[in-house]
């Protein structure tokens, strides 16, 4: 089934970062990109990398979205289990 995405009049569109500290576990970066999917909102940019904390994973997200957006995204992502913070970029 096709998704069709309907905006409030007058919201601006804007890009916007978020930035996460995982557990470096597999299938974290699948959930996080699957919670994406799932809401049919656009990943335009991500970064996966090492920290000095061990087995521990920095991932950086830029997006682009209404405000009501980014604050759905950061309540869906504080919810999974292997996100161990996050912080919004903006």
């Amino acid at each position: 089934p096709w998704m069709i995405l309907f905006y409030r009049e007058g919201e601006k569109m804007k890009k916007f970062t978020i930035d996460l500290f995982v557990n470096n576990r597999f299938g974290v970066l699948n959930r996080i990109t699957g919670l994406y999917c799932k809401r049919g909102y656009n990943i335009e940019s991500i970064q996966a990398g090492p920290t000095e904390i061990p087995g521990c994973t920095k991932i950086e997200i830029v997006s682009t979205g209404d405000d009501y957006m980014r604050t759905q995204v950061i309540s869906q992502l504080e919810k999974l289990y292997d996100v161990l913070s996050e912080m919004d970029g903006e």
